[in-house]
């Protein structure tokens, strides 16, 4: 190591004094001047700062008149200085030789840099501490590449700074880096001076390369471009020349290398020589090469999965046996198929974030089983479910629904896919079938009545007739037994004829084809006029409202009418007073209603009255066949009555219930499926009390 001329003023800060030095020396000193890849500044045995050059101002921010004299934490972080890291660093320089630290530091504006500082303990040949050197590297770059996976090249950035000491120490600091190959060339590219860094890097002693041309590190298709020279030119007219690419070592061993060759001048301003600045990025390169290769196969696969995924749009969009829809989160249908279009009747554009909760009935939504459906999803993965549906126009079709819930990549639910498909006529195929069953079960039950009233109800007036009949033959001259029993007779015959034609009469209900469209005023006219001889007989009043036309099968409306008033006007002590009311209702609206209704809208027809009325806990047995609550010598009737009512409404796909109280009167109710475009034309219009 060099001696470092210097003398100490009345401040105590040390002076340059050029004087002495050889040209080399002043030359050197230039190079350190004129460095723009890294900060090089000179401290005293204080660590006050006592050079300053352009690359330190660049990176740190301040001039050199202000940061000349300055302790050198200038660039550390206020914590730093509070942690006594800058003063840690000229003491560990002291003892180990150099220090280094990388982490956060601050520009004189404020901004901060990741910056790399060595500061390294410089001493005369007596072993005296002359001072420290410190080399300031801006990392940020290559801190920011190596937070994005490396992606990105990282560029040299730290500019040239002035050491103003002598040209021995500057010597000194350059030749102890060894991250960067810093090297002087002459005016022709001949390697002038060689550092450690260099030695690292390119694997030659100084011995060995000094005096030879830089193109030695080139492989041969780069020297055969010329590209050496053409650097060298480069720098010489613009003053720099930034390069990267394959270079080479001593031992044939290639490094990517990053380098920079900057010109160097003499007072007249002509180009005396360069320097040449490389740093090996080798790592980096992999590094990079390895990502871009990772690239362009995720990008491959990306291409591959996108067309994947239009493949499988394309397939769900087409598909038409089912809806095939997206939900996000909340819901709110997102996609839509040609399927969904299909069974549901809505265009994509009108249901587009329109939430799924439509297609369910009105009683499922009151239930709140759309959100049930998504909650069971959202825990479970996925949720079945079968049940009416509502299309676009109100009607309704049996849906057969899957609802999955879709993860993201942290797990968490971004969504739904729910894909139904119309299982209508299986659902009328079952119920269809389920009524056979119930038929034929109701067959074989009316079969065991037919056998009860065989041997009973029409036993009865068949032995009476046969006692009669053998009292009269035993008495053939006796004209007072013949006058007693021969009426009786009569009276059993007329009762069994009467029994005979109900039965008839409820055995040919099933055998009505087609419903019509028909005005119920006009049945209820026709009912009242072949009841007339009774309701003049009673003093009957019967009131009712203009009554709505609907699609029934007139002759069995007309028999439960028959059956009703009938009923009305027997089974009532004074006079009998009879209401008849219409009102349409939707389903949900019916009290007490059956649970496998199928149809979604009914006419209600209501028959007040004020008759004899019966007990509310008979109000299911007084519709089963032959069933009678009241004595037959105090009302007359068959029993079969009111199960035919039960008979017609059934077939009607409606049904009949009634309410009593004792002494105050019976309410028979009997519900008429009707269409929607019916239920909307006549709501308003329904004639109620």
């Amino acid at each position: 190591m060099g001696t470092i001329n210097t003398k100490q003023d009345n401040t105590g800060a040390f002076q340059d004094e050029t004087a002495g030095q050889t040209n080399e020396e002043r030359l050197f000193q230039k190079i350190v001047e004129e460095q723009e890849t890294c900060a090089l500044i000179f401290l005293d045995k204080e660590g006050i700062i006592k050079s300053w050059n352009k690359g330190a101002g660049i990176i740190k921010g301040y001039s050199r008149s202000e940061a000349i004299g300055k302790y050198f934490d200038i660039s550390f972080l206020p914590e730093d200085r509070a942690a006594n890291i800058p003063a840690n660093l000229l003491k560990t320089s002291m003892l180990d030789g150099k220090a280094v630290y990388e982490g956060w530091c601050i520009r004189k504006d404020a901004s901060k840099y990741w910056g790399q500082i060595t500061v390294k303990a410089l001493y005369d040949e007596k072993g005296q501490l002359l001072g420290f050197s410190e080399l300031a590297l801006d990392l940020s770059l290559e801190r920011a590449a190596a937070e994005r996976s490396e992606s990105g090249a990282t560029q040299l950035r730290n500019d040239n700074q002035v050491l103003n000491e002598s040209g021995e120490m500057y010597q000194g600091m350059i030749a102890e880096i060894q991250d960067y190959a810093i090297i002087r060339l002459d005016a022709n590219g001949v390697i002038r001076s060689w550092n450690l860094g260099a030695e690292k890097i390119k694997g030659y002693r100084a011995e060995e390369i000094l005096g030879k041309h830089f193109s030695i590190f080139y492989e041969a298709p780069d020297k055969a471009n010329g590209l050496p020279q053409k650097l060298i030119e480069c720098a010489r007219h613009t003053g720099s020349a930034k390069h990267e690419g394959w270079r080479v070592r001593k031992d044939g061993s290639r490094f990517w290398g990053s380098i920079v060759i900057t010109a160097l001048h003499a007072g007249d301003g002509t180009v005396i020589g360069f320097t040449k600045v490389t740093r090996d990025l080798t790592e980096k390169k992999l590094i990079d090469d390895e990502l871009k290769r990772s690239s362009e196969e995720l990008k491959r696969s990306i291409a591959e999965l996108r067309k994947s995924e239009e493949r499988y749009h394309k397939m769900v969009q087409e598909v038409q046996d089912y809806a095939i829809i997206m939900l996000d989160e909340e819901g709110n249908v997102i996609s839509w198929n040609i399927g969904a279009e299909r069974i549901k009747g809505y265009q994509a554009k009108e249901i587009i974030g329109v939430n799924f909760r439509i297609f369910y009935p009105p009683r499922d939504k009151e239930a709140g089983l759309p959100e049930k459906l998504i909650q069971i999803a959202a825990k479970n993965g996925k949720a079945t479910h079968e049940g009416w549906r509502v299309r676009k126009d109100g009607s309704r079709f049996w849906g057969s629904i899957t609802i999955t819930a879709l993860h993201g990549g942290d797990n968490s639910i971004i969504g739904y896919s729910k894909v139904t498909r119309d299982l209508t006529e299986r659902k009328f195929a079952e119920d269809k079938m389920k009524d056979y069953v119930m038929q034929l079960e109701n067959k074989n039950w009316e079969l065991e009545q037919f056998a009860y009233v065989a041997s009973h109800d029409m036993q009865e007036p068949l032995r009476k007739i046969q006692t009669f009949t053998d009292i009269i033959q035993n008495n053939p001259n006796n004209q007072a037994v013949i006058d007693k029993y021969f009426p009786k007779i009569n009276i059993s015959a007329k009762r069994m004829s009467m029994l005979i034609k109900s039965i008839l009469d409820y055995s040919r209900l099933d055998k009505v084809k087609h419903k019509v469209h028909t005005d119920l005023n006009k049945v209820l006219e026709s009912v009242r006029f072949d009841l007339e001889l009774m309701i003049l007989e009673r003093n009957a009043i019967i009131l009712h409202k203009p009554l709505p036309a609907i699609d029934v099968y007139p002759d069995l409306v007309s028999q439960l009418f028959t059956n009703i008033l009938g009923n009305a006007l027997k089974y009532c002590d004074g006079q009998p007073v009879i209401k008849i009311a219409s009102k349409f209702l939707r389903k949900e609206d019916i009290k007490n209603s059956p649970p496998d209704l199928e149809h979604e809208y009914f006419l209600e027809l209501s028959f007040q009255d004020n008759g004899i009325g019966f007990e509310q806990q008979y109000a299911e047995v007084i519709f089963a066949i032959f069933q009678r609550l009241h004595a037959r010598d105090k009302y007359e009737g068959t029993g079969i009555g009111l199960a035919m009512c039960k008979r017609i409404m059934k077939n009607h796909s409606g049904f009949i219930r009634a309410t009593g109280e004792p002494g105050k009167g019976a309410c028979f109710y009997t519900y008429f499926p009707v269409s929607y475009s019916v239920f909307s034309m006549n709501q308003e219009a329904a004639a109620t009390w």
